[in-house]
């Protein structure tokens, strides 16, 4: 099976809200979708979103990275190979490297006339996993508001997006708390708190006697050191996220010890291949795994469910589509409220070929 082309398309999918952060407000996911042509007529599909704010990656530099790596990639058989050819064929560009990491994967698995999960381990089983629902960074009210209608949907955990005012988070936090008394609650500062923030808002939430299930990313994603002081100190789970880019990073942060779970994302470890390396820090150290995602559509949270099946990870955070308008493909992954599955099929299970149907207007890169 040799790649003879690789086709990109772009894709802008409207959400029904605005999704707010510390770090950032967008009202789109912006998807730059890869399809690996084959001679054999095959197709395998992969997504990259931009995130500047913590990847760095934008469109046009998620375009470029592609069209630089093409050349390594059309005529060459396809295999595992390719994988590392990817990972070293250019620093850094984590979201290009992840979409055609899943591209790559999507066919080595059809070759072997498997599910990508069991593509990368024979031994996994498919089956239910539960989602999060992300609460938006907004005023007290709307946050509130929006924790009561996802609790009404059935969603039994909240991942509660806070930072760059603890004072505000404090009240924000209990405001919830109160709505949803029976929701387990994480915090996510996505960096927005200096480490005297974080013993701050942890101090509040003792008093309060507010249980939250870990604080994700509290500070600066270069803090190494006082992400594990604080992790080895305040007595609550501290998940690592913008720190955890790579193998080395996931190195480091078990050496510094404290953190308690990684969250792994394909568009920062540059796909699988970069994931599956992290995972085996966090098994070697005793470190808990959570996938989660950027804002990405379907495409991309089809691959993180196949590698939370494959490596058993029960804690996922896929809940993107939930914000969306609309859906563009068929197969992969499917939701039932906050149940999340995989349709049957080989490779990602994804119809490739009609969702480049479905894309023919989109923009051509």
């Amino acid at each position: 099976m040799i790649i003879e082309d690789i086709v990109i398309k772009r894709q802008i999918s409207k959400l029904k809200k605005p999704f707010k952060t510390a770090l950032r407000e967008t009202d789109v996911i912006e998807s730059i979708i890869v399809f690996i042509k084959t001679d054999n007529g095959w197709m395998g599909v992969g997504e990259a979103v931009p995130t500047p704010v913590i990847t760095g990656d934008t469109v046009q530099s998620i375009v470029a990275a592609i069209q630089h790596l093409r050349p390594k990639l059309v005529g060459q058989k396809v295999s595992t190979d390719l994988l590392l050819i990817i990972q070293t064929g250019i620093v850094n560009n984590t979201s290009a490297k992840a979409a055609l990491d899943m591209a790559i994967y999507d066919l080595l698995a059809k070759e072997a006339d498997l599910p990508l999960y069991q593509y990368l381990n024979k031994g996994a089983s498919a089956h239910m996993l539960t989602t999060s629902h992300t609460v938006s960074l907004n005023g007290i009210g709307e946050m509130t508001h929006d924790a009561v209608m996802y609790a009404e949907e059935k969603f039994e955990a909240l991942k509660v997006k806070l930072g760059n005012d603890v004072d505000l988070d404090m009240a924000r936090i209990l405001a919830i708390r109160d709505v949803v008394p029976d929701l387990k609650l994480s915090i996510d500062a996505n960096q927005g708190w200096s480490k005297e923030d974080t013993f701050r808002f942890i101090d509040y939430l003792k008093h309060e006697h507010i249980e939250v299930d870990c604080i994700e990313q509290p500070m600066y994603r270069k803090d190494y050191l006082g992400m594990s002081n604080i992790a080895q100190s305040s007595g609550i789970p501290i998940m690592a996220d913008e720190s955890l880019f790579d193998v080395y990073d996931a190195a480091l942060i078990a050496k510094l010890g404290g953190v308690s779970w990684f969250n792994i994302k394909l568009m920062k470890s540059g796909g699988i291949y970069g994931a599956l390396q992290i995972h085996q820090v966090a098994q070697a150290k005793g470190i808990q795994c959570m996938l989660g995602s950027m804002m990405e559509s379907h495409i991309a949270l089809t691959a993180a469910m196949h590698l939370a099946l494959a490596l058993n990870i029960e804690k996922v955070d896929f809940d993107a589509p939930f914000m969306l308008k609309g859906k563009t493909i068929l197969g992969g992954i499917t939701y039932d409220g906050p149940k999340v599955s995989l349709s049957e099929g080989n490779g990602l299970g994804i119809d490739n070929e009609k969702l480049l149907e479905a894309l023919a207007d989109a923009e051509s890169l």
